[in-house]
């Protein structure tokens, strides 16, 4: 057969080594990864996930989950960037899609301008691709004497990073697997300090993201980065590393000002010691990243598709109403 929808997670464990055989053929993110969508699939989940084989051999993989009658990436809410996996021209999977009356309930968020998926949905014709937000990369070369590596900044922009690692006498832990456990409790505890404090609600960081977080760290795939300051940890950020890149991806940090900003900082600072780095601050191009560290903005998009125009001209209305609401709610709230 050469299309093949797994549904449930026992299934799904069997793909385990054709999927990291066909991922590491490509430049992919980590949330295409075997590790990122098997751990992602909860009690809840409804996996649908379209394997493509020609001659036998795995060559595509649409990672996808059921959910409110619309097909979506492997838990998109936690992912920064979504995407197939493929290795093939072929466009079977959108025949699939198309002859099991599918192809409508597509929604695929948090997409790169380059996506694999834009190429193989082409021919789809009631569809709708809009910018959804944008993400943010910071490359720095290797520099003892921060900031001067931020060619990029004046004398004092380069001078307001220094302020933000003289605000605290802190110091820094690096976890990583081959040293050091994963430190599960005081992501736990910080975790209750920042719903206690109101900074989160009590749905931030759940059990079943806690255990996502701890096999991707056991993966390799993720580090902990822990600041301390008077011997209490005021922040942690969960990151992915590849080489010599680093993506941001949770943060955590306690009620004292500027806590965040200098974690991520100090972190900068560590890594660009050793040496050049790119840094990827994920989803949201939020105005304290922006400010402070002057990353290359660069959007990312969604593709929606429908069953009839009406469908679609209809869903945009009321996006678009969505949207007005949401604006008048931060005006006046």
């Amino acid at each position: 057969m050469k299309i093949k929808v797994f549904n449930n997670k026992e299934d799904v464990l069997l793909l385990k080594e054709d999927w990291e055989v066909l991922f590491d053929k490509g430049n992919y993110s980590i949330f295409q990864s075997f590790t990122y969508c098997y751990n992602s699939i909860f009690k809840q989940s409804k996996p649908f996930i379209i394997c493509y084989y020609e001659d036998g051999k795995l060559v595509e993989i649409w990672p996808l989950e059921l959910k409110k009658n619309k097909l979506i990436f492997i838990n998109d809410t936690h992912a920064d960037f979504c995407d197939i996996i493929s290795e093939t021209n072929s466009l079977t999977v959108v025949d699939f899609l198309k002859e099991n009356q599918l192809v409508s309930l597509l929604r695929l968020k948090n997409l790169e301008k380059e996506s694999i998926v834009f190429k193989k949905t082409e021919r789809i014709k009631v569809k709708d691709v809009s910018f959804s937000l944008n993400y943010s990369l910071l490359k720095l070369g290797k520099s003892d004497n921060f900031p001067s590596n931020f060619n990029h900044f004046v004398y004092r922009q380069k001078r307001r990073l220094k302020r933000i690692l003289k605000k605290y006498n802190y110091n820094t832990v690096l976890y990583e697997i081959e040293s050091s456990k994963f430190p599960i409790e005081k992501i736990k505890k910080l975790r209750i300090q920042m719903i206690e404090i109101g900074i989160r609600d009590h749905n931030f960081l759940d059990d079943d993201l806690i255990s996502l977080t701890e096999n991707l760290y056991n993966s390799g795939s993720l580090v902990v980065n822990e600041v301390v300051v008077e011997n209490n940890t005021t922040a942690i950020s969960l990151i992915f590393k590849k080489d010599y890149s680093y993506s941001f991806w949770i943060d955590l940090f306690n009620e004292q000002q500027m806590m965040n900003l200098v974690s991520n900082t100090a972190f900068i600072k560590e890594i660009t010691q050793k040496n050049s780095a790119t840094f990827n601050f994920g989803r949201g191009d939020y105005s304290y990243k922006i400010q402070n560290f002057g990353p290359e903005v660069i959007p990312l998009f969604e593709l929606n598709t429908y069953s009839t125009e009406v469908e679609k001209y209809l869903s945009l209305f009321l996006k678009s109403v969505n949207l007005v609401l949401k604006k008048l709610y931060k005006k006046f709230r």
